[in-house]
């Protein structure tokens, strides 16, 4: 295997020099410049000018240091994404934080191989601050009257297709597949044959990880929670009293304003 390219190495560092959070810093470059899979405590010693000793005063292994990324991916994940707002609909709030999330895995490949295929090894605090941001969404849902069940039912049928959409375009596109692109698509094929996808495909592209194909799909699935019956709702508005239960006169009689007396 051609030995990775780092790019040109650092000046060499001085003994002592060196701290974790450089070390990670230096993997982080590293591994966006090759990948994970290529990043090596000698590579990374090479890197940063550094004797690769002074990466195992830190980090015993590479696992060690694998695990160290994750634990600054989460973090970096947690802070980008949005805040759950009371104030906000339950629908906005679904929408932007898997909008934000396809985003944030969009921009970072090696933070979305992170947090997407090394989900085995959190530690105990990553899996914490993760499982936070879950909480969080699904409590804001039961808040607007769903069960508790559908709820958590609710996030992961989005979450599942979100990640699996990141998944699948990250793929196709280290295969350089001709279906992300509508005029790349119309060679592999004879379209004549197959007049339905032929008439759509110099629109649309067939891998169906396009930005139009994830807000349809994201659209559609809240369309479709829409219809789910709320229970919590349903109560919330058989407790509070109507107009016509609050408007009384001074010797608490009430007034009609609609409807028959009672």
């Amino acid at each position: 295997m051609p030995k990775a390219d780092t790019g040109a190495a650092r000046k060499r560092r001085q003994r002592g020099s060196i701290n974790a959070e450089d070390i990670l810093t230096g993997a982080f470059e590293v591994a966006r410049r090759t990948s994970l899979d290529q990043l090596s405590m000698p590579v990374l010693a090479e890197y940063l000018g550094i004797g690769v000793t002074s990466i195992y005063w830190y980090f015993r292994k590479k696992e060690d240091l694998l695990n160290a990324m994750t634990e600054a991916a989460v973090e970096k994940f947690y802070a980008l994404l949005p805040q759950v707002s009371k104030d906000e609909s339950w629908q906005h709030v679904l929408s932007a934080h898997f909008r934000a999330e396809r985003e944030i895995h969009r921009e970072d490949e090696v933070l979305s191989d992170l947090l997407l295929i090394r989900t085995s090894t959190y530690s105990r605090s990553a899996t914490h601050r993760v499982m936070k941001v879950v909480e969080s969404v699904v409590a804001k849902l039961i808040a607007e009257g769903f069960t508790p069940d559908d709820a958590l039912l609710v996030y992961n049928t989005i979450g599942v297709y979100t990640r699996g959409s990141i998944i699948h375009d990250r793929i196709l596109r280290l295969a350089n597949a001709p279906t992300l692109d509508p005029v790349r698509q119309l060679r592999i094929t004879d379209w004549s044959k197959l007049p339905v996808l032929g008439s759509l495909i110099d629109r649309h592209a067939l891998a169906g990880t396009s930005d139009e194909d994830f807000e349809f799909a994201l659209s559609r699935l809240i369309s479709g929670f829409e219809a789910l019956d709320r229970p919590g709702r349903r109560a919330a508005h058989a407790s509070t009293p109507t107009q016509d239960a609050r408007e009384m006169n001074g010797d608490g009689v009430k007034v009609v304003t609609g409807g028959a007396a009672g």
